[in-house]
This record gives structure tokens, C-alpha cells and sequence, in this order.
């Protein structure tokens, strides 16, 4: 089956998948989609869900970097994320979600704040449209670096600690997807900011980015977004085991929903078609698509009637 990756280059959340597709040795396809709305080749396949990335793999597109990771691993159980222990499994997530928000949004503001004449207009517009804020000026994106400076220079401090044992990965001797979460964002401030001279302070987390870097991304093709639309229509999603699951937000199969993430304004609508405790599932039909399925974790989404759809 075709596996096909929709990204841009300096998504840190790209990279994250990418590496986790190199290291399982899986090749894959690329479509480039734009880094900000409108994305007219996108959201048609995700339902309208806006964020970055999705991996589609025939009619079903998973999104979510959690997510995807899940249907990696079973997909491709080894080389493991987690070295065979569901312990590690526990650790590799809290570090996920400490890196993507103690640590990646002091990052990120202050990333954009340093470049805030290199990004568009319309791509500040987006983001403040996300986060459901108000649209701010340069010289507003420009003050938040100074502003986050510190709490970003704090947490990324905290790495180096993890290598003071002369361990090679975060969890021991055995690379798993606590440092693939991990090296996103180093990764984030040395390819939007290059010659960051606060990583260069950091010796053992320099030693150990160049150990991730060797991972790669596997082999990719390029392709187009209407490739990709096209091979999802001559696709079926993979057929549902249903549950019997009772949703606590009294929602049954075949109910119109909106799942959305939790504090983002990136909703993905469609039939519900599955859910329990770990996951979501639409169904989704358009003009550009005849019917795809997508994939969202039940962690860190909310999941609602659709009243707008009768």
C-alpha cells in the first residue's frame, strides 16, 4: 500500500514523522502543502482539518503526529519505538507532550518573533486564526521574542540534563520515539534560526542531534496533490470493527460530528464512524474526494455534534 505524506519542509511536526518513517525504513510519497489557509488540495482529504501533517495511506488519513506514530509502529513493528517495553511507551509519550508544549511554544513564538519579516502577513494571520487570537502586527510578532526568550532558553536547558550519564538516547542506550519527539524542536530553532548560538552551549545535545540526524527520512518520491487525491478515490478505507462503545458525549455511529483539537480551531467534520477511548474516525465525501476516512486520538481532541450539517 502507498504511503504518502502531506508536509512542508520546516514543519517541525513533519520532521518528526519524517525521521520516525526513516527509521522504520518505509518509503513513502510526498506532497508538499502550503504552510498556511487557504489549502485547497489538503483539507478536502482530512475533512477540514488544517493542521500539518497527515499521513494517507490508500483512502484512510491519519492525523495527529501521536497517531500517526501508533499506526507506524503496528503497521511496522520493527525496529520498535519503544525497544519492546510498554513502559517506554508511557515515557515516550510524557516527553512527546512535554516537548510539543512546555517546550515547543516558547520555541515557536520566539522563532517567529525573530523572523517576523520573513514570514507573510497571511501566515502570522493564520496562526493567530488557529489559536483563535486576535491578528497581530509586526511589530507585536517581533516583541514576543524578546518576550519568550527565557522560558524557551529554560526548557530547552533541561535537555542537556538528560545526557549527563553519558547516555546515548533519552531513554538509556536504545534510540526510541522519546528522542524523535525530542529532536523537533533544537531542530525547529537550528533550521528557521541557523547558528543559534544557545545550541552550541548545549555540547551533549549537539552530540546527540547529530546521532538523530543520521536516522534520515528514507526514501521519498515527490508527487503532486492530485496523485494523492487520485489514489485515495481509487482506494476503500480499511473496513471498521465496530466496538459497541458508548461515547460519553452520547454520539453513535453515523451521527454527523466535528472533531477538533483542544484549544486549535482546525475542526475536521463528517460521519462518525468509529470511536472508543483512543480514537476517532470520520467518514468524509466531497466534491474532491468519493469517501475517505480520517484518523484522530480521542487525547487532546474534542468530539461534538455537527448541528450544522441537517
Amino acid at each position: 500500500m502507498k504511503w504518502i505524506l502531506h508536509h512542508y519542509d520546516f514543519s517541525n511536526f513533519s520532521e518528526k514523522v519524517r525521521l520516525m518513517l526513516g527509521y522504520k525504513g518505509i518509503a513513502w510519497d510526498s506532497v508538499e502543502i502550503p504552510a498556511h489557509l487557504p489549502k485547497p488540495d489538503y483539507t478536502p482529504l482530512t475533512g477540514g482539518y488544517r493542521r500539518t501533517p497527515s499521513l494517507q495511506v490508500g483512502a484512510d488519513v491519519y492525523c495527529d503526529t501521536r497517531l500517526i506514530a501508533e499506526y507506524i509502529e503496528r503497521a511496522c513493528p520493527e525496529p520498535s519505538f519503544y525497544g519492546g517495553s510498554p513502559r517506554n511507551k508511557v515515557l515516550a509519550r510524557a516527553i512527546a507532550d512535554w516537548t510539543e508544549s512546555r517546550m515547543l511554544w516558547p520555541t515557536a513564538l520566539y522563532i517567529t518573533g525573530i523572523n517576523a519579516e520573513r514570514f507573510s502577513q497571511d501566515f502570522h494571520s493564520d496562526r493567530a486564526s488557529l489559536h483563535g487570537k486576535p491578528v497581530p502586527n509586526v511589530a507585536q510578532v517581533k516583541a514576543s521574542a524578546t518576550k519568550y526568550l527565557a522560558q524557551m532558553r529554560s526548557e530547552l536547558h533541561t535537555i542537556e540534563d538528560l545526557f549527563v550519564d553519558d547516555s546515548a538516547y533519552v531513554l538509556g542506550d536504545e534510540l526510541s520515539l522519546a528522542d524523535i519527539s525530542l529532536y523537533q524542536i533544537p531542530w525547529f530553532l537550528d533550521t528557521i534560526a541557523p547558528g543559534h548560538s544557545f545550541l552550541d552551549q548545549m555540547p551533549r545535545t549537539r552530540e546527540w542531534m547529530a546521532r538523530i540526524a543520521t536516522i534520515g527520512h528514507g526514501e521519498v518520491t515527490e508527487i503532486n496533490a492530485e496523485r494523492a487525491i487520485e489514489w485515495a478515490n481509487q482506494s476503500t478505507p480499511v473496513p471498521v470493527v465496530r466496538s459497541g462503545f458508548n461515547a460519553p458525549e452520547g454520539l453513535i455511529v453515523g451521527d454527523p460530528v466535528l472533531v477538533s483539537p483542544i484549544g486549535e480551531l482546525s475542526p475536521a467534520g463528517g460521519t462518525l464512524a468509529f470511536v472508543d477511548d483512543a480514537s476517532i474516525m470520520i467518514d468524509v465525501s466531497n466534491e474532491r474526494v468519493k469517501h475517505v476516512r480520517v484518523h484522530l486520538p480521542r487525547s487532546g481532541y474534542r468530539l461534538s455534534r455537527n448541528r450544522a450539517d441537517k
